[in-house]
C-alpha cells in the first residue's frame, strides 16, 4: 500500500489523470441520475397514454356495439323493383351483347379475308405476268419499247432502199453481215 501511495505522490501527471477521472466519473453519475429520472417520467407518460387508449377503445366498442345494421323495407322494395326491371330487359341485354360480338367477329373475319384476298391477287398477277413473259420468250419474241421498234423498222427500210439503189456497194455489206451472223452463232 505504501508503494501505491509513494507511486501516486511521486508522479504529478498521474495525479492530474486521477483528478480528471474523478471529475468525469461524477459527471457520468449525474447524467445517469438524469437519465433515470427521465425514464421514470417517460414511464408515467406511457402509462397515462395507455390508460387513455384503453378508455377510448372501450367507448368505441360500446358505440359500435349499439349500431344496428339492416335494410329498411323501402330499400327492399326498391331492390325488388330493380330486380324486376333487370329481369324484364335481360333478353334485350343479351341480344345487344350478341350483336356487338357478332359485329366484332364479322369485322375481324372481313379484315382477315381482305388481307388474304389481296395477297392472293398480288401473287396471281405475278404468276400471270411470269407465264406471259415465259410464253413470249419460248416463241422467240421479246418485249421492247415501241419507239425502239419504230427506229429499227425505219433503219431496216432505209438499208433495204440503199441495197436496191446501190447493189454493187451493198454486196460488201451483205458479205460482212453474213460473217457477223456466223460469228455470233458460233459464240452461242
Amino acid at each position: 500500500m505504501e508503494e501505491n501511495q509513494n507511486f501516486s505522490t511521486e508522479d504529478p501527471n498521474l495525479m492530474e489523470q486521477m483528478e480528471w477521472l474523478k471529475i468525469k466519473t461524477e459527471s457520468l453519475y449525474k447524467e445517469f441520475q438524469n437519465l433515470n429520472s427521465g425514464i421514470s417520467i417517460m414511464d408515467k407518460k406511457l402509462k397515462g397514454t395507455e390508460y387513455f387508449i384503453e378508455q377510448n377503445l372501450k367507448e368505441l366498442k360500446e358505440k359500435v356495439g349499439n349500431i344496428k345494421v339492416g335494410i329498411s323495407p323501402e330499400d327492399l322494395n326498391q331492390l325488388e323493383t330493380y330486380k324486376d326491371y333487370f329481369n324484364h330487359y335481360k333478353p334485350l341485354l343479351y341480344v345487344s351483347f350478341f350483336i356487338i360480338l357478332s359485329g366484332w367477329g364479322l369485322g375481324i373475319f372481313s379484315a382477315l379475308s381482305g388481307v388474304k384476298w389481296y395477297k392472293e391477287s398480288v401473287r396471281t398477277k405475278q404468276e400471270i405476268r411470269t407465264e406471259v413473259l415465259q410464253e413470249i420468250k419460248t416463241q422467240g419474241n421479246a418485249i421492247i419499247e415501241s419507239q425502239k421498234l419504230l427506229d429499227y423498222k425505219e433503219q431496216s427500210e432505209a438499208l433495204k432502199a440503199w441495197q436496191k439503189s446501190n447493189p454493187k456497194e451493198s454486196e460488201s455489206f451483205t458479205n460482212y453481215f453474213k460473217q457477223y451472223q456466223k460469228f455470233n452463232k458460233e459464240k452461242k
